[in-house]
C-alpha cells in the first residue's frame, strides 16, 4: 500500500532524496569554486613561475566542470544511473575537487610573504568549513573533500618546520575532528527530516486518497440527484437507501417555504432528536460555527447562482456542546420551469471529525518537537523573523538566548537515553515556567534550546539569563531512580547591537554560547 502511494504521489525513497539534495547545490557551489579560482589566480600569479600560473586554475576548472556536467546529466537524464550510482559519481568528482584545492599548497612559489600564507590558510579553512553545509548530506563526499585539503596542509606545515608548527598542526587535527562532528550532526538532522517528511507524506497521501474517494462518491450521488428530476419520487427512495447505507446525513431545504427536513443520521451526527428541530433553516444556521458561517453562506449562494453543486468543510455544534467537523455537499435539484428560479436545495452531511483531527495532529507534529512539545527549529525561524519585523517597525528591543545543557552526554552514558529524554522534557518545562508568557521557547536540536525575548534589551537579558543559570544549577531533577543536577551554558545576542537579521543574531548567540562552554561552562556570555 505504501509503495503504491509513493509511486502515485512522488514520495521519493531515501537514497533518491539524498542524491537530490547532494546535486541541488552543484551549480552554486561550483560556480563559486570558479570565481574563487579566478580570484586566487589574480592574487597568486605574482608568486608563481609563468609556466605554472595557469596550471592550478585549470585544475579547478576541470574539477568544477566535472561536477557541473554530472549535475547537468542528472537533471536531464536521471534514469541513466541509479541514485546510489549518481551519489558515487558525485563523491568521486568531489574527491577530485578536494585534490585540486590541495594542489595549491605544493606549487613552487617564487617568494613567500604574509599575503601568500594568508591566502593559502583562507583556502584551507574556508573551503573545508563551507563543506559542512554543502556536503554534510553525504558524509563520504564530505570526507573525501576535506581530508586531502587538511592532510596537505599538515604535510606542508611539517615540511616547513614540524617542531615550530607542532601546535598549529595539532589544532588542524582538532579542527578536522570538529568539522567531522558538525557534519555528522548536520547529516543526522537531514536524515531525520527526510524520514519524517516521507512518513508524514505517506500519511497525507493516504488521507488525500480517502478524501478524493469520498468527494468522488458525493459528487456522483449529487449528479444522480440532478439527473433524476423527472422521476423525483423513485429517485428519492433510491437516494435515501444509498444515503442510509453510507451513513450520510441528508437534508432537504425548500427555498420557497423555508421548510427544512433531515434524515435520522443527520440528527445522530449532532446528538439531536426530532423534538430539537424547528424544521426550518434555523436547524442548521444556528448550529454553524461563527467563524465558518459567512464563508459557508457565500459558497452556497454562489452554487445557487451558478447552478452548480458545492462542497465545503465546516463545523456544527453538537448537542453536548462540542464541535463536529462536517463535509457538506449540495445542489439545487428543482427549478421553476417558467422563471428558472431555484426552488429546492438538497445535499448530504458527513462527519469528518476524525480526518480533521489527524490533519491537525500532523500539522502540530510538523511544527513541534516530538519529545518536549516545544516549537521546533523551523517554527522558531518563522517566529523570530516575524518578531524582528515588529521590533524594527516600532524601534523596540529584542534579545535571543542560545542554551546548551552542559555535559548532557554524560547523563545519556551514565543513566541511559530514557533518563536523558526525561531531563530534556523537564528542562523544557523549567524554561517555560521561568520566562514570560510573551517569550518564545523552542528546542533547536539535541540539548540546545532557543529563547526569544521581545521588548528585552541587553541588560535585562543578562539579568534574566543569570537568574535562569543560577536557578537551574540549584535545582535537583528527579529521575526514576536517582536525582541529578545540571548546569547550562548560555549565549546572548541582542538587536540591534549584534545584528539585524535572524541568521546573524542566531549566529552571534550561538558563538557566545560556545564561548561560555569554552570558558568552563555553567556561565553566561554575551556576543562580542
Amino acid at each position: 500500500m505504501v509503495t503504491d502511494i509513493q509511486a502515485k504521489h512522488g514520495n521519493k525513497p531515501f537514497t533518491e532524496k539524498i542524491a537530490e539534495l547532494l546535486y541541488l547545490q552543484a551549480p552554486i557551489s561550483n560556480s563559486a569554486i570558479l570565481a574563487v579560482a579566478l580570484l586566487y589566480y589574480l592574487i597568486l600569479r605574482d608568486y608563481l613561475p609563468v609556466s605554472l600560473q595557469f596550471v592550478w586554475p585549470s585544475l579547478m576548472l576541470f574539477s568544477a566542470v566535472i561536477r557541473l556536467l554530472l549535475w547537468y546529466f542528472k537533471k536531464h537524464t536521471p534514469e541513466r544511473y541509479s541514485a546510489t550510482q549518481w551519489i558515487r559519481l558525485y563523491t568521486l568528482a568531489t574527491a577530485v575537487t578536494g585534490l585540486a584545492w590541495t594542489s595549491i599548497l605544493f606549487f613552487p612559489y617564487i617568494h613567500a610573504d604574509v599575503i601568500l600564507y594568508a591566502a593559502l590558510i583562507i583556502i584551507v579553512f574556508a573551503v573545508t568549513a563551507s563543506a559542512v553545509a554543502i556536503l554534510a548530506v553525504h558524509i563520504p563526499a564530505f570526507l573525501v573533500y576535506i581530508i586531502p585539503i587538511l592532510s596537505g596542509f599538515i604535510i606542508k606545515l611539517s615540511i616547513i618546520n614540524f617542531q615550530e608548527y607542532f601546535l598549529l598542526i595539532l589544532s588542524v587535527f582538532l579542527y578536522a575532528f570538529m568539522m567531522t562532528l558538525f557534519a555528522r550532526n548536520t547529516h543526522k538532522h537531514i536524515t531525520r527530516s527526510i524520514t519524517l517528511e516521507n512518513h508524514n507524506q505517506t500519511l497525507i497521501n493516504e488521507l488525500q486518497d480517502e478524501v478524493a474517494q469520498r468527494e468522488s462518491l458525493i459528487k456522483a450521488r449529487t449528479e444522480e440527484l440532478e439527473q433524476s428530476n423527472q422521476a423525483l419520487a423513485s429517485s428519492e427512495r433510491l437516494l435515501n437507501n444509498v444515503i442510509n447505507g453510507a451513513e450520510l446525513g441528508y437534508w432537504d431545504h425548500n427555498l420557497k417555504t423555508g421548510e427544512h427536513t433531515v434524515n435520522n443520521h443527520w440528527l445522530k451526527m449532532l446528538g439531536l432528536t426530532r423534538s430539537d428541530m424547528a424544521n426550518d433553516v434555523s436547524d442548521w444556521e444556528t448550529r454553524i460555527h461563527p467563524e465558518d458561517k459567512e464563508r459557508l453562506n457565500s459558497i452556497v449562494e454562489k452554487a445557487i447562482s451558478d447552478h452548480k453543486p458545492y462542497s465545503a468543510d465546516f463545523r456544527m455544534k453538537h448537542k453536548d456542546g462540542h464541535w463536529v467537523w462536517i463535509q457538506g455537499s449540495g445542489s439545487v435539484v428543482e427549478y421553476d420551469k417558467q422563471t428558472g428560479e431555484p426552488l429546492r436545495l438538497c445535499g448530504t452531511h458527513q462527519d469528518i471529525t476524525y480526518r480533521k483531527n489527524i490533519e491537525m495532529k500532523l500539522d502540530y507534529q510538523a511544527k513541534h518537537d516530538y519529545l518536549t512539545g516545544l516549537n521546533n527549529r523551523v517554527e522558531v525561524e518563522k517566529h523570530f523573523k516575524d518578531e524582528l519585523l515588529r521590533t524594527e517597525r516600532y524601534n523596540h528591543n529584542l534579545s535571543i538566548f542560545m542554551i546548551d545543557i552542559d555535559h548532557f552526554k554524560r547523563i545519556n552514558d551514565h543513566y541511559g537515553h530514557q533518563a536523558g529524554d526525561n531531563v530534556l522534557k523537564l528542562f523544557a518545562d523549567f524554561l517555560l515556567s521561568s520566562v514570560r508568557t510573551s517569550d518564545y521557547v523552542a528546542r533547536y536540536g539535541g540539548e540546545e534550546f532557543v529563547v526569544i525575548l521581545p521588548e528585552t534589551g541587553r541588560t535585562k537579558a543578562i539579568e534574566l539569563a543569570e537568574r535562569l543559570r543560577l536557578k537551574i544549577s540549584r535545582q535537583d531533577i528527579e529521575l526514576e531512580q536517582t536525582t541529578v543536577n545540571i548546569t547550562i551554558s548560555l549565549g546572548i545576542a541582542s538587536y540591534p547591537e549584534h545584528g539585524n537579521n535572524y541568521e546573524k543574531l542566531l549566529e552571534m548567540a550561538d558563538n557566545a554560547m560556545y564561548q561560555a562552554k569554552h570558558k568552563g561552562r555553567n556561565r553566561v556570555e554575551v556576543a562580542a
